[in-house]
């Protein structure tokens, strides 16, 4: 009997069970469609992470003031022009920019968006690769003449004017000493992310000139500076170096931090990956249990066909025959499971991930995985019913009612 036939076969005796070969599928359909959809889930929460990286700003550092010391904060230990200025000498900072952001709003003809408001420099496009759509970012020009300039995004020119066609308009922004206009000269991009979403609560970043921003709030220090480093190997080194040269120029110990993005994303990464192992450890767990009832069913297969067999046997069927005629059968049961558990996993891994508010990643190699795991187990847990069908004795078969 050849491959061809014995496949027919299978599908037959299939056919003639349904109900039992469904029942017999369904360890394996659950197990790997939960391997698809936490694979999904997975790859569609790396890719997340990538792009908010991506967005956020790649060999990015910052150094802020430890908060948790900021009962013992003095004027004086705050970031100045004179220690950005010393900073930037360090050798490996490609940019710097001090940090000053306020939440609030912005307004004009009647409407109101919440936005994050940013003091930026020209190094700020290139730390936070702001992506210009129209117009241009802040320039040294509008620093040095303390110009009332914003640099929207597109997010919040929709939200107050409908279209992102609003160069030279004007906003209002509402601060706590007053309402302050500003002139729009350009139109940042806006993409959601891990980082705008969790961080900024989903408000955008609106930029406009640091020393504008320092004049309105009245405020002479930063509560900490950004930083683009060339080497990202680097940017340890060059954290450590900041904060000591810091505490040198303010007489002080342990009032500076530093944020390291691509460090919280590795360990999210790992808390991700962490958590995929699990949930896949559970799965297997699943796999397991629907090959031992593979296993099971295909005993009673042979039990249930005894008789067939020793007549196989009587005309000339070799053992080798029989054992690869129920060893298809079991691999055939457990590939069709495999495939609705495909099918099932990719379904149920769009949902959560749109649940999650993330793209569902399967990859070409995952789905031949999953099929070839599935054929794998209806092969391992087959091989012991098959051979114990192939070492039936065929005058005791015959004689089986």
């Amino acid at each position: 009997m050849n491959l061809l036939e014995n496949i027919q076969l299978a599908f037959s005796t299939i056919r003639a069970n349904k109900m039992r070969s469904f029942l017999t599928m369904l360890g394996i359909i659950i197990g790997i469609a939960a391997v698809v959809a936490i694979s999904a889930i997975g790859n569609g929460g790396r890719h997340e992470i990538e792009k908010s990286m991506e967005q956020f700003g790649t060999n990015r550092l910052m150094i802020y003031m430890n908060w948790e010391k900021q009962n013992d904060f003095r004027l004086r230990d705050f970031i100045n022009d004179r220690d950005i200025e010393a900073i930037s000498r360090i050798e490996g900072i490609d940019a710097i920019t001090p940090l000053f952001e306020e939440w609030t709003t912005i307004s004009a003809e009647n409407r109101h968006a919440e936005i994050v408001l940013v003091g930026a420099n020209p190094d700020s496009e290139i730390i936070t690769n702001v992506e210009v759509l129209r117009g241009r970012f802040i320039t040294q020009q509008d620093l040095d003449s303390y110009n009332n300039h914003m640099v929207i995004s597109e997010k919040d020119a929709r939200e107050l004017f409908g279209t992102i066609e609003v160069l030279g308009k004007t906003v209002t922004v509402n601060t706590y000493r007053g309402p302050v206009d500003f002139r729009i000269v350009g139109i940042a991009k806006y993409e959601e992310n891990l980082f705008s979403g969790t961080m900024n609560n989903g408000r955008a970043q609106v930029y406009v000139p640091i020393t504008t921003i320092m004049r309105v709030y009245n405020q002479e220090v930063y509560y900490g500076v950004n930083l683009k480093i060339t080497h990202q190997e680097d940017m340890e080194r060059i954290g450590e170096q900041v904060t000591r040269l810091l505490e040198r120029l303010h007489n002080n110990r342990d009032m500076y931090m530093v944020f390291n993005l691509e460090q919280m994303i590795q360990e999210v990464a790992g808390v991700i990956n962490t958590i995929t192992s699990v949930l896949g450890f559970i799965a297997g767990i699943a796999l397991l249990v629907g090959g031992i009832g593979i296993m099971n069913i295909m005993l009673v297969s042979v039990s249930e066909r005894i008789r067939e067999i020793g007549i196989k046997k009587a005309i000339g069927a070799k053992r080798r025959t029989i054992l690869f005629q129920f060893l298809t059968e079991s691999s055939i049961i457990s590939l069709m499971g495999g495939i609705i558990g495909i099918i099932l996993g990719f379904l149920l891994g769009m949902g959560l991930s749109y649940l999650l508010k993330m793209p569902p990643l399967i990859s070409a190699k995952e789905v031949v995985f999953a099929s070839l795991l599935a054929m794998t187990i209806g092969t391992v847990f087959g091989v012991y019913p098959a051979n114990r069908a192939a070492k039936l004795d065929p005058i005791e078969a015959l004689r089986y009612e």
